[in-house]
């Protein structure tokens, strides 16, 4: 499965404390996974769930630049 497929990954509103898993409830946080965005310097930020390991995008993106 690729990591950018738009019908894989979930969108979470980035607002408040973001630790629970909308799909399966989890409580205890995400782990983090980035995508570099092609002719960029920057990625984009993915929550992975450790638990049902449904992918969710913020709209968070990263500088890769080393300035």
């Amino acid at each position: 499965m690729e990591m950018g497929a738009e019908n894989k990954v979930g969108t979470i509103k980035p607002e408040g404390e973001i630790y629970t898993c909308p799909t399966c409830g989890y409580t205890d946080g995400f782990h983090v996974s980035f995508s570099a965005l092609k002719n960029n310097r920057k990625a984009e930020v993915f929550l992975i769930c450790p638990n049902c390991h449904n992918r969710f995008r913020l709209g968070w993106h990263v500088d890769l630049s080393n300035t």
